[in-house]
């Protein structure tokens, strides 16, 4: 299957299914239907199913188990970034480094305020703002 195909049939609780085989590697039908809420086993297998027929996991016939068998990038997770077992939004990196960036301008400039800092502060606290504001975005669209 080709990347835009996947990335058309990878979606709902397909792609919750393929997010959570990405993070741990390897899981069972019990586990994936547990730890997601999935009202039956059956409709976890079906959607783990569905990811083996589509090349992206494959089953252990000894253990049961479903493995990731490859990793595509899917548009809806382009904007996270795998940390050991979590998902972790790009925009986390930039929201950081600019709170620590503006707390050293405002460490800075307390000795003497002069009327350009004043608009540094509004102008680093807007963009500061944006970044946070989009990395609580994507971290709640976290599939």
């Amino acid at each position: 299957m080709t990347t835009a195909s996947l990335d058309a049939d990878l979606k709902g609780n397909t792609l919750r299914v393929y997010t959570y085989i990405f993070r741990v590697q390897r899981a069972g039908i019990r586990e994936v239907q547990r730890t997601l809420g999935l009202k039956s086993a059956s409709l976890a297998q079906y959607h783990l199913d569905k990811l083996v027929e589509m090349g992206l996991a494959t089953r252990d016939n000894i253990s049961g188990e479903y493995m990731l068998a490859r990793e595509i990038k899917v548009e809806s997770l382009e904007k996270f970034l795998k940390v050991g077992t979590h998902m972790v939004p790009r925009f986390l990196l930039y929201s950081v480094t600019l709170s620590v960036l503006l707390s050293y301008f405002v460490f800075i400039t307390l000795t003497e305020i002069k009327i350009i800092d004043v608009w540094g502060f509004v102008f680093a606290i807007f963009g500061v703002s944006v970044t946070w504001f989009e990395t609580l975005k994507a971290w709640r669209s976290t599939p």
